[in-house]
């Protein structure tokens, strides 16, 4: 029977005129937002830690200093990778210039961090509206402005049932390193029909699908603080050296010099 979505009504009657309503919610490492779907577009940004969203057609690894705007009524479900400190704003897609119905990963500059960060101080909730008649328009410029990447840190997910159960597997264990044969008794068909599938699906054969999660998987781990030397072995690569030259062939820098950057983009945050 097919599962469906459950339709979660985050906001009542009072802030239903509102263009945007934010919401903090504080995560412990592992929680998990189960499959949903928003009348509006929902941006998701997390202070610290990573989120993993995926949809019916991908999965992102959001990792600070990016956010991720989910256009309405996509459904999605979110698990959080360390303690999460999530700021996420409900935004009415008429206030974007119409339907949003895809998503996007949003850089997050120090201007949109403060905006963001401020939607959630209590000094501005005060009977002229400051929130609602300074800081939204502004985030709406911003989001409208800013550099959206409808395919940057996607990671296409299948349709395929059979697919998507290999996938969701390896999602839950990236270290494994069972070959297709092996998947193909678990799943009943055949390995040239899986391999055919995995291009088909996701324009990848199955060896780059994986590759590519266990990359996404590693930009949450170093996001977290982990080292190089654990990243690399609890995703299930030979040595250090091979997941080294394959994170820097994906991301034109190093796993250590990632690292550096994501303390350097948590120091900035947190001044804000």
């Amino acid at each position: 029977m097919d599962r469906q979505p459950v339709l979660l009504q985050t906001y009542g009657a009072a802030n239903a005129p509102k263009a945007v309503i934010g919401q903090a919610i504080d995560y412990v490492d592992g929680a998990h937002e189960i499959a949903h779907v928003h009348h509006r577009a929902q941006l998701v940004y997390a202070l610290s830690g990573s989120v993993r969203v995926i949809t019916p057609s991908g999965l992102w690894a959001l990792t600070p200093g990016s956010a991720l705007l989910i256009g309405s009524r996509i459904e999605h479900e979110l698990q959080m990778v360390g303690r999460v400190a999530m700021r996420t704003l409900y935004i009415n897609p008429e206030a974007l210039g119409g339907v949003l119905d895809e998503c996007r990963v949003i850089t997050v500059g120090q201007l949109l961090n403060a905006a963001i960060s401020a939607m959630f101080e209590t000094e501005l909730d005060d009977e002229q509206g400051s929130k609602d008649t300074l800081l939204v328009p502004l985030i709406l410029r911003l989001l409208q402005q800013s550099d959206a990447h409808p395919q940057v840190g996607r990671l296409p997910l299948p349709a395929n049932p059979r697919l998507r159960s290999i996938c969701t597997a390896l999602i839950q264990q990236p270290a494994n390193n069972d070959t297709l044969e092996r998947w193909s008794e678990r799943v009943h068909a055949s390995a040239r029909t899986l391999a055919r599938l995995f291009r088909q699906e996701t324009g990848m054969t199955f060896g780059q699908w994986r590759e590519e999660l266990r990359l996404a998987d590693a930009l949450s781990r170093l996001t977290l603080g982990q080292s190089v030397s654990d990243v690399a072995r609890e995703l299930g690569y030979a040595d250090v050296r091979t997941f080294t030259v394959m994170f820097k062939r994906a991301f034109g820098c190093t796993a250590q010099q990632f690292k550096a950057q994501v303390v350097s983009r948590s120091a900035e945050a947190s001044v804000v």
